[in-house]
């Protein structure tokens, strides 16, 4: 707050401070945010966002402050982004057939993706493909399952799809 004062004030005064003073002042009040023990716990529960906090406070220090907050600026939302569009399968054979489960998000950045996965489900008399887990269905994805489930059905035998409860 004193260096906002007197960088709006009086900056004539501030400019007689010793630039090494003024970049110490702001590595130990940086150091005071960053909370160690938090980070140790965050990293515990969540590396990702752990690993953001991390890149951002290695860049502040090593280049400045504009470039480290520019940086992980970056690195957090290319880590929203691969949370955003991520998407997982798991294939279990069963007595009855073979049941796929789809976590994620399905949007047409991950169609081919999709559909790569849908061709490797092995052939069976009773296959079930779940989509309950996913948490976004977006219709190219939506019709290119149906299209997979139909032509499965006339070469294959029985497919049952579960939708998510609202795909939207």
């Amino acid at each position: 707050m004193w260096l906002l004062v007197f960088a709006v004030l009086l900056p004539g005064l501030l400019a007689l401070v010793p630039p090494a003073a003024l970049a110490a002042l702001l590595m130990h009040a940086g150091w005071k945010l960053l909370e160690i023990p938090r980070l140790i716990a965050l990293a515990r529960t969540n590396r990702p966002e752990a690993a953001v906090v991390l890149i951002t406070a290695g860049t502040i220090a090593a280049v400045d402050l504009l470039v480290g907050v520019l940086v992980g600026l970056g690195v957090a939302i290319t880590k929203t982004a691969w949370d955003v569009s991520h998407l997982s399968v798991s294939t279990t054979s069963t007595a009855e057939g073979v049941h796929v489960m789809l976590r994620g998000t399905a949007t047409f950045l991950r169609l081919p993706r999709l559909l790569q996965l849908l061709r490797s489900v092995p052939s069976a008399p009773r296959i079930e493909l779940d989509l309950t887990g996913l948490r976004h269905l977006d219709q190219a994805c939506l019709q290119a399952v149906e299209q997979w489930a139909s032509e499965r059905r006339r070469d294959a035998g029985r497919v049952h799809v579960m939708l998510p409860i609202r795909a939207s």
